[in-house]
């Protein structure tokens, strides 16, 4: 921290939402905006803490302006729609994926945020949004099995913690589509193929927009809970870089067997999210890994403790 530096005063301002660019071996890593400025000060330093997040998060923070309001959608594809919210904020796209019919009819509520709105649009798609190095809202499906980018045995698996969420597992999971003028709703529903000793059930509402597919929703929503009902984290990598010599990154695999996370076979987990770390003396990498399938709709077809 330097106060008296005229240059500092004027690149850390608080609530100045700046923009914000990382970049590794000389390629984009990461662009963003500036949220905190923490100063912090002893007898003996002087430091300010910086954080940020990508340039897409702040449709997860705010709401559709007034004078873009009523923002209804009437048979348009939903990468149409993606990207005409996404320029209310003058946001690019990249939507790497096909995803599907066009919507009937659908609409903004005033009080809810552009990334709740699409999110749910998105689960019964089974795509998901993140961001791209350079700032871009990313638009893609889950990767497929079959290309792992490590693998680790049991001798050799480094640190990994375990996550189980019970609550978040059941027995089966029903879809109820809203019922219409003169007509009656239906429901869809999937089981789970590893629960048949005890009966938990969760039912939820399709609304119009998912109506058309409820099937695909339901069986997307039933991915999912493999997501939520475990995942585990593998701690302290050293090294920012992967195997294949790129850097860790979401949405690639990797096969572990790790005995003392009841991995007991191997098996092929999806990276949700990654962790880097870089100080003057070292770096490291941290993953978190979920059941391959599970932001895809796919049910696997054993568990990582059978």
């Amino acid at each position: 921290m330097e106060p008296d530096n005229a240059e500092f005063r004027e690149t850390f301002v608080p609530f100045s939402f700046k923009p914000i660019e990382v970049r590794f071996e000389g390629k984009p890593l990461f662009a963003g905006t500036m949220l905190g400025v923490e100063p912090e000060a002893s007898a003996n330093s002087r430091t300010v803490t910086v954080s940020a997040y990508a340039l897409p998060a702040v449709l997860g923070d705010c709401t559709m302006a007034a004078a873009d309001l009523p923002l209804e959608f009437g048979g348009l594809r939903l990468r149409e729609i993606i990207s005409v919210i996404a320029g209310r904020f003058e946001l690019e796209t990249d939507i790497r994926e096909d995803l599907g019919d066009r919507i009937k009819k659908v609409a903004i509520d005033v009080d809810r945020t552009p990334l709740e709105f699409l999110i749910e649009l998105l689960k019964q798609r089974n795509a998901v949004l993140s961001d791209t190095p350079t700032g871009q809202l990313l638009c893609w499906r889950s990767a497929p099995t079959g290309s792992p980018i490590a693998r680790w045995d049991a001798n050799s698996s480094p640190t990994v913690k375990a996550s189980f969420n019970a609550q978040e597992y059941y027995s089966e999971i029903t879809g109820f589509t809203p019922a219409k003028r003169r007509k009656r709703g239906s429901h869809f529903t999937e089981r789970n193929p590893f629960l048949n000793t005890i009966k938990r059930p969760l039912s939820f509402r399709l609304d119009d927009s998912e109506a058309g597919d409820a099937p695909g929703a339901v069986k997307a929503k039933l991915g999912r809970m493999f997501a939520n009902m475990a995942s585990y984290t593998i701690e302290d990598i050293p090294s920012l870089k992967s195997p294949d010599g790129n850097l860790w990154e979401s949405n690639k695999t990797v096969k572990i067997t790790a005995p003392t996370a009841m991995i007991y076979r191997e098996t092929e987990l999806l990276i949700r999210s990654v962790t880097l770390k870089r100080t003057k003396d070292s770096d490291a990498a941290s993953l978190n890994l979920v059941l391959p399938g599970a932001f895809s709709g796919e049910i696997p077809t054993t568990l990582p403790w059978s």
